[in-house]
């Protein structure tokens, strides 16, 4: 196929995987042009979502100025990503569906995007599948959801008296529910302090329905990262999962209940609903969408599915984990296998990154495992912000990369 007018690549979601595939296809502007549509028109750097949690010093509600600082360290503009790139046009919207048939994308306000290629991103949303889950928890999937838990947690120690126990429960035991666990549990002391709590009441527990914690991380690091928040004291429930959740506590399997004052989900996501209104695609656990090893959505040559949204097959066969570093890779494909389809050049299939695993459990502790070395302590904690500093480098100059990475330092 030889190139006769410049292809229009249209790529829905700015997240790691959306983004990465838009940077590298902006590097051919002479081919093609790109259309990234994003609903929220910022680029949010979840790996530190975390911090946000406990941000800042003193009781919330925080002050503009340092809602803005604290927002800023995790969420980046995309004008400001893509800017100086004229072939990269952005669009702020929902897309509401997707008509192969007609090589178009629809939007909520009506208006058709027309593209020779398209690249669904659009990542995964947090599944409320528990009755009464949806009404009563926080969920953890935006900058503004962490800044929600700070405010909400600093609320129960302020209406709180002192005699009474504050519990914080946390739906799952995977990375987000782990790194949240380990940041709250450092941080109670000193909030129960600015509220003339004692020390010891408040706690946090941890709800797994799994035998263990991080179950597609290695034994070590499994085993260490228990031992971390045990040692930080939180409670941790395995083998019970949610069945049912009231005002004050949640139902286990098992036929126990947990009281809660504050309750974080982080135990489910499924495919961003856009998956299941692509009319050919086949779908797998969670609504995740079945690609082929090219990354392409069921018959349709010119429609990729990269990042979470995607059910790629990956080490033993299983389908491999929702992590930054998965999308980020499968973004990067997309936008080679792109760029050899338009020059009608062979394509090989994609092969999957092998994660590495850096996990922060609370002040500046982390654990690192990559090649089968592993590290824990301070050195770690380091790494994770090296890991950060290098990620910012990839999709911002120099200079702005580094004045994002010190806001997340001062946070």
């Amino acid at each position: 196929m030889k190139i006769m007018k410049k292809k229009r690549v249209v790529i829905i979601g700015g997240g790691f995987a959306g983004v990465q595939c838009a940077l590298d296809l902006a590097r051919h502007p002479v081919d093609l042009d790109v259309i990234l549509i994003d609903r929220d028109g910022y680029h949010t750097y979840h790996a530190d979502f975390y911090k946000l949690i406990t941000s800042g010093h003193g009781p919330l509600h925080i002050p503009r100025e340092k809602f803005r600082l604290a927002f800023s360290t995790v969420a980046l503009e995309l004008a400001e990503i893509f800017e100086g790139k004229p072939n990269v046009e952005l669009v702020r919207g929902d897309v509401v569906a997707v008509h192969p048939s007609a090589n178009a994308v629809e939007l909520a306000d009506g208006e058709r995007i027309a593209y020779d290629i398209l690249v669904v991103a659009t990542g995964s949303v947090t599944n409320f599948s528990v009755p009464g889950l949806r009404t009563r928890a926080f969920e953890l999937k935006s900058p503004e959801d962490a800044l929600t838990i700070r405010n909400a947690i600093d609320e129960v120690f302020a209406r709180k008296a002192k005699h009474e126990k504050i519990s914080i429960v946390i739906g799952g035991g995977g990375f987000s529910g782990c790194e949240a666990a380990g940041e709250i549990a450092v941080w109670l002391p000193k909030l129960a302090r600015e509220h003339g709590q004692p020390a010891g009441n408040a706690e946090v527990t941890i709800v797994e329905g799994a035998p263990q914690l991080l179950m597609s991380a290695p034994a070590w690091f499994r085993k260490k990262t228990e031992a971390r928040l045990l040692a930080l004291g939180v409670r941790i429930i395995f083998s019970n999962f949610v069945v049912g959740v009231r005002d004050d506590a949640i139902d286990l399997k098992s036929g126990n209940a947990v009281l809660f004052d504050i309750l974080i989900w982080t135990a489910g996501v499924r495919a961003h609903l856009l998956a299941e209104k692509i009319t050919g695609a086949a779908l797998a656990k969670g609504s995740c969408i079945v690609v082929d090893p090219y990354l392409r959505v069921g018959n349709f040559k010119n429609i990729f599915a990269v990042g979470d949204i995607a059910f790629c097959k990956g080490f033993g066969d299983k389908p491999l984990p929702m992590l930054a570093q998965t999308a980020i890779s499968q973004g990067r494909y997309a936008a080679y296998a792109i760029h050899r389809l338009f020059h009608d050049r062979k394509t090989f299939p994609y092969h999957p990154y092998r994660p590495q695993f850096i996990i922060p459990l609370g002040g500046r502790y982390a654990l690192a495992y990559a090649r089968g070395f592993s590290l824990e302590g301070w050195l770690p904690w380091v790494l994770k912000r090296a890991v950060a500093l290098r990620y910012f480098m990839s999709i911002l100059p120099f200079g702005k990369a580094l004045r994002v990475w010190l806001r997340g330092v001062r946070i």
